[in-house]
């Protein structure tokens, strides 16, 4: 180790020409598989080389030099150059940094590890690459984030940033969906909360020029909390006697809606739906819930976002499934849910109707039989 290190030392311009060519050579092979190195690790190369290249130089002349006072004032002479140089080139430097500077984070967009590259110059524009660890991106962009007007980096004043939309490649660099996210904020300026919408909707569930804006749709259930509305709107029929559902809400008592869930809902055209609170909230999709597989009733614990079967814990090997009778309600702060049966009565000469009483501890996601009246 020691003698290759003295080997180096003796030729530097001879070890920076090959670590300049490895580098070369690395770079093409990773441009081959779509990545590259980060723009840091890019700095890194090229300070190192340039060192390198100028230290070779200089200890090639060194080498050719036999007078020492002749060594000295090559090396004035090179720091003069040199100093002249940078001082002279600082202001444009200083420009470019200032226009062309485009800072790299690491993010996470849609539970995904991405490189963010922010270019910020009148306009805010996010690319994002593949995260391959610290040294290594992608080359390709697969998203795109469109922060509006603007000279300011959103990661690291992400308040300054009133709505983004997001723009997704496919692997070919074609366009396969957009989005948009509309921040809310608090007095100070903060951000609260986040509306998603899909704003390919239209596309996607109506190709008629016949699309509604959310406050326009048909509201199949509303519910108001004081300035927040909350709705359950159609946004299209689908077949099976089926239609698409998803949640809107207005926090300025109904003068702006905005889409709230981030997949849209498969519901019969008989389902019922019902909030609780501004958070939590129950669509069932036929009125019944299939003991198996739990399908039925779906609930949400975050405004409409998401939605989540719930789990019934109840066996009965003569029923297939539960009638729910009166979707999910409080009762002295107990949330309940009332259903009922039908089965083989208990002389098994006859059918009869139970009526079953369910109750919730964990906000709707699963329940437990409370009674069972004869």
């Amino acid at each position: 180790m020691k003698k290759r290190l003295s080997q180096i030392k003796e030729n530097i311009l001879v070890y920076d020409f090959i670590f300049i060519g490895v580098n070369l050579i690395l770079n093409f092979i990773l441009y081959l598989m779509n990545i590259r190195f980060r723009s840091w690790m890019i700095i890194a190369i090229i300070f190192i080389s340039a060192v390198g290249f100028v230290t070779g130089i200089l200890q090639q002349i060194y080498k050719a030099t036999k007078s020492k006072k002749t060594m000295i004032m090559i090396s004035i002479l090179s720091f003069i150059f040199m100093a002249t140089l940078i001082f002279v080139s600082f202001p444009f430097i200083r420009i470019g940094l200032a226009f062309g500077h485009q800072p790299e984070h690491v993010v996470v967009l849609d539970g995904k590890k991405y490189v963010a590259v922010v270019k910020s110059f009148l306009h805010v524009d996010v690319d994002y690459y593949d995260y391959y660890g610290p040294l290594l991106m992608g080359t390709k962009v697969k998203v795109h984030g469109d922060f509006g007007e603007g000279g300011f980096d959103p990661f690291t004043y992400p308040s300054s940033a009133d709505q983004v939309e997001y723009t997704y490649y496919d692997k070919n660099g074609k366009i396969k969906a957009k989005r948009m996210e509309i921040f809310i904020k608090d007095k100070d300026g903060k951000i609260v909360d986040r509306i998603k919408q899909d704003i390919n909707r239209k596309d996607r569930f109506n190709e008629n020029e016949n699309y509604l804006l959310p406050e326009e749709a048909e509201v199949l259930y509303e519910k108001k909390f004081d300035e927040t509305i909350l709705r359950f709107s159609k946004i299209d029929s689908v077949s099976g006697q089926n239609m698409l559902v998803h949640v809107i809400k207005s926090n300025d008592g109904g003068e702006n809606f905005y889409v709230v869930s981030e997949d849209t809902l498969q519901v019969s055209n008989e389902a019922e739906f019902v909030f609780l609170n501004e958070m939590l909230g129950f669509a069932a999709s036929t009125g019944k819930i299939t003991l198996n597989d739990d399908k039925g009733l779906l609930v949400t614990n975050d405004g409409g976002k998401t939605f989540t079967s719930a789990n019934l814990e109840y066996e009965n090997s003569n029923v297939d499934d539960i009638t729910i009778e009166k979707m999910p309600y409080y009762e002295k702060d107990v949330l309940k849910m009332k259903c009922s049966i039908y089965q083989l009565n208990s002389s098994r000469d006859g059918y009869e109707e139970k009526e079953i009483t369910f109750i919730s501890n964990d906000n709707g996601l699963h329940w437990q039989l409370e009674n069972e009246n004869q």
